[in-house]
């Protein structure tokens, strides 16, 4: 049975394309969206013991998303909030139940430092 999700949050989702280098030699990831606009979803936060576990792993903010399906996502891909530009790692994405109508993707950002 599909849940019904109350779609409010702006997210893009994105591809990479390649690594280049920069002027001094350093590497910079190129990335693009898969979709060129907003893409809607309902985004959980996680909380209670599964906020601590995540804690212990230098991960920050994660998050379960749901969306209507879009093919070609994967752990690959990376999530950027429309609100505050973050940006996140796919960890799962789940094609609920194999019918090509909703993703469930579990994401998360990691602690600079």
């Amino acid at each position: 049975m599909l849940k019904f999700a109350i779609m409010t949050t702006a997210i893009r989702i994105q591809r990479n394309t390649g690594t280049e280098k920069n002027d001094n030699g350093f590497p910079i990831e190129n990335w693009e969206d898969i979709i060129e606009e907003d893409i809607f979803c309902e985004w959980k936060n996680k909380f209670g013991a599964e906020v601590y576990k995540a804690l212990e792993q230098q991960v920050k903010q994660p998050a379960t998303l749901r969306l209507w399906f879009i093919p070609g996502i994967d752990e690959t891909c990376r999530v950027v909030r429309v609100e505050d530009s973050a940006i996140f790692e796919i960890v799962s994405p789940d094609n609920i139940m194999n019918r090509n109508q909703q993703l469930e993707i579990e994401v998360k950002r990691y602690v600079d430092g």
